[in-house]
């Protein structure tokens, strides 16, 4: 299990908590001193990522967050560094002046997949995560948008995304939002559920071989808005052996099959609620080829080379 220690939560408006005035307060020393408390404590343990801030920008209190993360650099070595800012505002917007930053984390309740990709253009190039969006249980999100968000994520670029769940995050205790049951029982809703099928599904491919189709060259038409919460995400490995799209409403799309390796492809219908894969066809890698879900719903379009032989997805190659 992986563990993200904040060790300077700073709390955001709505959270009624956090450190951020007695950060403010503190005299660098102090600060520094506590990031080498820090550092030498935790540097031996082989599961951690460090996370500063959470849910709020420095700010005036800038100089000495940078100082507690320098105080623990000073003695961990070997762990990664990122920070959750305020919503909306990329780790790299608010924290990458402290020059310990190792990743980006995106952050929004905006249009999460336009957010992704802008992180994902940014110049130098950073890797980033989708480190939150709409939790569970929250803001009335529906099970859809618990999942396209998942999967925008990892088809615009990030290396992963976290999934956020009100009574379970909270552990029974205060949130924001009036939970329904036990943490307990939040464990089997079915956002958790989901997650364990796209798991399967980009671990069944090279995930970290995809590019984003961003021009459209790919799937050239049934893309939904671009600013709406349909839109389909799509990216292709960089040796064209598999391209994978997500459509959160189910309709008919154009692709171009010269895009997919090989002299054939085959095609499958991932379903992201059940985990399971339908065969969609074999078809040839010239020309465009439509093609449309086997039901309503959102659905994951699955090409593959077919010289690669490459078992359906979701299941362990």
């Amino acid at each position: 299990m992986q563990v993200l220690l904040y060790p300077t939560f700073l709390g955001g408006k709505n959270s009624g908590e956090g450190w951020y005035d007695d950060l403010l307060a503190l005299e660098p020393e102090k600060c520094l001193a506590y990031g080498r408390y820090l550092g030498k404590r935790y540097k031996d343990f082989d599961n951690i990522i460090w996370v500063m801030g959470a849910d709020r920008d420095p700010g005036p209190a800038q100089e000495n967050f940078d100082l507690v993360a320098m105080g623990i650099k000073e003695f961990d070595h070997r762990h990664l560094f990122t920070a959750h800012g305020h919503p909306d505002e990329s780790a790299v917007d608010c924290c990458s002046l402290g020059r310990w930053l190792d990743f980006n984390t995106t952050y929004t309740y905006e249009i999460v997949h336009e957010k992704l990709l802008d992180d994902y253009n940014r110049t130098p190039t950073i890797p980033f995560i989708l480190i939150e969006a709409t939790y569970e249980g929250e803001h009335n999100a529906s099970e859809v948008q618990v999942r396209r968000q998942a999967y925008w994520a990892t088809l615009c670029g990030a290396f992963g995304q976290f999934l956020g769940n009100a009574p379970l995050y909270g552990f029974e205790g205060p949130t924001i939002f009036r939970s329904k049951g036990t943490w307990q029982e939040a464990m089997d809703l079915p956002g958790s559920v989901d997650m364990v099928y796209w798991r399967r599904l980009f671990r069944s491919r090279t995930w970290y071989d995809l590019i984003p189709d961003q021009k459209h060259e790919v799937v050239t038409s049934g893309l939904g808005e671009f600013t709406g919460l349909d839109y389909l995400a799509a990216a292709r490995t960089s040796d064209g052996s598999t391209v994978i799209a997500y459509m959160p409403t189910s309709r008919t799309i154009t692709v171009d099959m010269s895009k997919v390796s090989g002299t054939q492809a085959v095609g499958w219908w991932f379903d992201p609620r059940t985990g399971r894969a339908t065969p969609a066809g074999t078809f040839p890698t010239s020309g465009t080829q439509e093609l449309s879900p086997p039901a309503q719903g959102d659905w994951v379009l699955v090409l593959d080379d077919a010289s690669k032989r490459r078992l359906p997805p979701g299941t362990n190659q």
